[in-house]
């Protein structure tokens, strides 16, 4: 089968890495649900002529958003980073009470919030999953309660007028037609708007090995070098650009139309990136094959550390039933004999299976009746907000495996062991 590239539209595409057929990554499930269950291949590949990085296995978005089950406002780590996040676009872009933000894939209103604190005067939040926007409950947030296209970005300038920001956050990798809510984000920004995104960064996935960012959601792993190729057909500019440790290490992108006066003030921050991703080679297809060599490499790594602890009769249970997890689980083949079961923070996920593997989800609580001897932290970049939730559990002995970007063993949130 012949797969046409997203963004730029060209056949020249190869293939870098084959996860194989697996369930979606967000497709919790209880048991009578077993015997259906989807799944379908999962295969990135790179443009030899824009030079992005995609996900060609394209799933209905309405089976992976309509019923969702992650709130990011449960995450401390994230509320605080939000707050800040806030505060800081608001003082560098906006008269706040004269200024209309626009959100889409607003989640649970974990940006909005701290944004309507900083006194902006009109908020919309735009996002599919009917059962996380309903949880907002907030009068100073407009919600619509859809997809972010080309028609709802003329109904948003029919009855709100141009925005003067747009923010999308974890969820410009997520949509099929990118070059559809690309020109639904020109359409809705006035002239000299603003669209900042953060996403996880290329670079900190292809570096730290991070092939678990990888699932059917997230169908684009962005370079600056493929961004402004992007843009650049779409009559934008990115003007500047911001690396944000949350997510094991995302970048923050600034993007303006290219007549807007901030397309004549382009950060050097942008140059520096673009010659940095040129030096390590982000635009040649062989640096993709290397990637893919050693994901396989620290999967094995893992898997000798799970057969070793299961030959010694030691128990383990995951930590963080994520998108995340499931990529790590379904790749590396972990099954029942190597984990018990799962826990997950979210209450929204507890007592349901995680795809494709079927672990069961409990409550953090668990640990005070059960104690096994290894947490495997699939949710490895919050490992240290885990451990101190965790402090009973470790103070009487339990141990954190993490895998990624070192598979390494924890006995104190600030003592690990590389193995």
């Amino acid at each position: 089968m012949t797969f046409k590239c997203a963004f730029c539209g060209g056949s020249s595409l190869t293939e870098v890495l084959d996860l194989g057929t697996v369930a979606l990554a967000g497709g919790f499930l209880q048991p009578d649900g077993f015997s259906e269950e989807p799944k379908f291949p999962l295969r990135v590949h790179f443009c030899n002529e824009c030079l992005a990085v995609q996900v060609v296995d394209i799933v209905d978005p309405g089976l992976m958003f309509g019923n969702y089950f992650y709130f990011s406002s449960q995450i401390r780590t994230l509320r605080d980073h939000f707050v800040d996040y806030a505060t800081e676009v608001v003082a560098r872009f906006l008269d706040a009470p004269n200024s209309t933000v626009l959100e889409f894939g607003c989640n649970d209103g974990v940006l909005l919030r701290p944004l309507a604190n900083q006194c902006v005067r009109t908020l919309i939040g735009v996002d599919p999953a009917t059962n996380i926007v309903t949880s907002i409950n907030d009068s100073r947030v407009n919600i619509i309660n859809d997809f972010f296209t080309e028609k709802v970005s003329v109904q948003v300038v029919e009855q709100f007028g141009k925005v003067d920001m747009v923010v999308a956050n974890n969820v410009f990798a997520h949509i099929p037609d990118i070059c559809g809510v690309t020109r639904a984000v020109h359409n809705v920004l006035a002239d000299d708007g603003v669209f900042i995104f953060e996403v996880h960064y290329l670079g900190n996935i292809i570096q730290g090995l991070q092939y678990d960012m990888i699932y059917h959601e997230h169908l684009y792993y962005y370079s600056l070098l493929a961004l402004e190729n992007h843009f650049r057909r779409h009559g934008m500019v990115v003007f500047d650009v911001k690396p944000i440790a949350i997510h094991g290490g995302s970048m923050r992108y600034y993007v303006c139309k290219k007549e807007s006066r901030h397309a004549q003030d382009v950060s050097a921050r942008v140059e520096l990136l673009r010659q940095e991703e040129l030096e390590v080679g982000y635009h040649r297809l062989e640096t993709y094959a290397k990637f893919a060599n050693n994901v396989a490499q620290r999967r094995d790594r893992l898997m000798d550390v799970l057969n070793n602890l299961r030959a010694k009769g030691r128990r383990v249970v995951g930590y963080g039933a994520s998108g995340r997890a499931n990529t790590i689980i379904q790749y590396c083949g972990i099954d029942h004999t190597h984990l018990e079961y799962m826990i997950d923070d979210a209450p929204a996920k507890t007592g349901y299976f995680t795809p494709g593997s079927h672990f069961q989800i409990y409550n953090n609580s668990i640990l005070q009746t059960d104690h096994p001897d290894y947490l495997l932290i699939f949710a490895w970049s919050f490992s240290n907000e885990i451990a101190a939730k965790c402090g009973d559990y470790m103070d009487k002995g339990g141990r954190l495996l993490v895998p990624l970007p070192e598979v390494r063993i924890t006995m104190h949130p600030y003592s690990s062991d590389v193995l």
